[in-house]
Parts: C-alpha cells; sequence; structure tokens
C-alpha cells in the first residue's frame, strides 16, 4: 500500500484515483462534476459506490492525502508490475518534455510547479508546468512521467530525469544489468556538454538530433553519396554515416533527409511572408487618410 488509509470513506483513496484515471480515459470531466458523471452511468451497480462518495470533496481529501514521494512510488510500481505482466522491452525508451499552460492565478503562493516562463501554447500570460515522459519503444507504454516548474529550460532536467530512469531499470532488470542495454532517445532540446557528460559516464545507449546550421560540412555533403537504410521497411530512405566529434567525443552520426519534415517547415516559411502581408494589408487599411 502506498498513502494512508481512510477509515471515514466510502472509497479508498487508491479507488478514487484510479476511477479519477478511468473518467479521464472515458469522458474527462471535473472533480465538481465527476460525481454527476458517475450517477450517469451503470458502474455504481457492479461497483457498489454511490455517486455521493465520488463528490468533488472528497475526490480532494483523497488527493490531499497522497504526497509527490507517494506518487513517484506509485510510478515505480506501476511501471515495474506492467513491465512483468506485460513482458515490456525495456532496450529502447523515448523521452520528451512539454509545458501546459495553467489557468492558477498569478498571485496564488501554494502551486509552486506553475511559474512562467517559454509556453509552447504561445500563452505567455499565463503560469506553466513542465511534463517530462519517458515511454517504451515496444507498445509506447509510460514509465516516467516527472512534473517541474515551467521556468527552467528543458535542457536543465535531463540530468535528474537520467537519475531516475537509471534506478528505476537497475530494479526493473532485477539485477546488475549493464545500462548501456538500453537506449534512451531524446531531441536536440536536451543536448549540452553537461548532459553528454553525464550520459557517457553512466554509460547509456542514446539517440539524438543534431541542429543541421551546426553542421555545415554534413549540409554539403552530396545527395549521391547516400546510401539506402532499408528497401523493405524504409523504401526510398537514403542516408550518410561517418563519425564526428560531438560534444568533445567522436561519435557515430548518421544524416538522412525527412521528407515529412521538409513538407512541415515548408508550409511553416510560406505561411509567414503570407501572413505577414495580411498584417501589412490591415495597417494600410485602417491607416488613417491625407
Amino acid at each position: 500500500m502506498v498513502g494512508p488509509r481512510r477509515a471515514d470513506a466510502g472509497a479508498s483513496v487508491g479507488t478514487s484515483l484510479s476511477l479519477a484515471a478511468l473518467n479521464r480515459l472515458v469522458d474527462p470531466r471535473s472533480k465538481r462534476s465527476f460525481a454527476d458523471w458517475w450517477a450517469s452511468t451503470a458502474a455504481d451497480r457492479f461497483t457498489r459506490i454511490r455517486p455521493a462518495v465520488l463528490d468533488h470533496r472528497r475526490a480532494w481529501d483523497a488527493t490531499h492525502r497522497v504526497s509527490a514521494e507517494d506518487l513517484v512510488e506509485i510510478e515505480r510500481r506501476a511501471g515495474a508490475a506492467m513491465a512483468t505482466r506485460f513482458g515490456l522491452d525495456l532496450s529502447a525508451v523515448a523521452l520528451d518534455r512539454t509545458n501546459f499552460a495553467t489557468f492558477i492565478d498569478s498571485t496564488n503562493p501554494s502551486a509552486s510547479l506553475a511559474q512562467r516562463g517559454k509556453a509552447k501554447q504561445k500563452r505567455a500570460e499565463l503560469r506553466l508546468v513542465g511534463l517530462g515522459l519517458v515511454v517504451t519503444r515496444d507498445g509506447g507504454v509510460p514509465l516516467l512521467s516527472p512534473t517541474y516548474p515551467g521556468n527552467p529550460p528543458d535542457v536543465t532536467q535531463l540530468p535528474a530525469i537520467l537519475s531516475e530512469l537509471c534506478d528505476r531499470y537497475t530494479a526493473l532488470a532485477a539485477g546488475p544489468e549493464p545500462l548501456d542495454q538500453v537506449t534512451v532517445v531524446f531531441d536536440a532540446g536536451q543536448n549540452s556538454q553537461d548532459n553528454f557528460t553525464d550520459l557517457r559516464e553512466r554509460k547509456i545507449g542514446y539517440v539524438t538530433s543534431l541542429p543541421p546550421s551546426d553542421h555545415p560540412d554534413l549540409l554539403a555533403l552530396p545527395e549521391g553519396d547516400r546510401s539506402p537504410v532499408d528497401p523493405v521497411r524504409f523504401p526510398g530512405l537514403t542516408a550518410w554515416e561517418t563519425r564526428k566529434t560531438v560534444y568533445g567525443k567522436e561519435t557515430r552520426v548518421i544524416l538522412a533527409p525527412s521528407p515529412n519534415l521538409h513538407a512541415g517547415q515548408s508550409r511553416g516559411l510560406d505561411q509567414t511572408p503570407a501572413k505577414t502581408l495580411i498584417e501589412i494589408f490591415d495597417l494600410r487599411l485602417w491607416a488613417p487618410k491625407g
């Protein structure tokens, strides 16, 4: 058991949290409207849990009895259970991070996670909460989902995530399994000298991307020098492989074009001047005559 029991509640803390997660999957509702949703389903007939038990005040009571440390332990146990029960392949995991805008009042001192930073939703006036996610390549099953304040750069959060990931991998491997048996995949937003030093000292395998603008010598390579990658699995995809010093160490580098990325970037470039022309036209339209 993780977290304290409540003898006076009609549903345990674990049951309350499980039902809240179920609601998020089926028909997301706020805590205030959760009991009304529950009453509209047949679930109370086979669970014997009355809607009044799931009143929003009871939901907040259950939530407040689970600490941040409890949540981490719950996630650890859930990940271990999934890995064992479903035989998950843990040899490769993907890591990404994002942030979410909240509507928490600026004067609210209780929400330390919600801070102003670089909002990916372009809502600079709102406080942000950062979320990291580590999933298996085998089915995209989440193993680790740390939250962090919304104001520090993503690159500063990688060491803590790697530390927790290493601990969990060692526990899931049920022995001194070498960490070089797992490969972490992440984007260029996590790249820094300190992070690469950390990765290499831990002997973790990794795959990341490099900003093309930092490597003009690779971009200058002729297209004809690329070779087919796998005609069966990736028809038409060609790549060029070499070795190059990256963050202080000779590293295997693969240069491969991405038609989908190129098309997306081209659309963005096309939209920017078009949007600018529209804004200029609006300014001229509203400019005072004479």
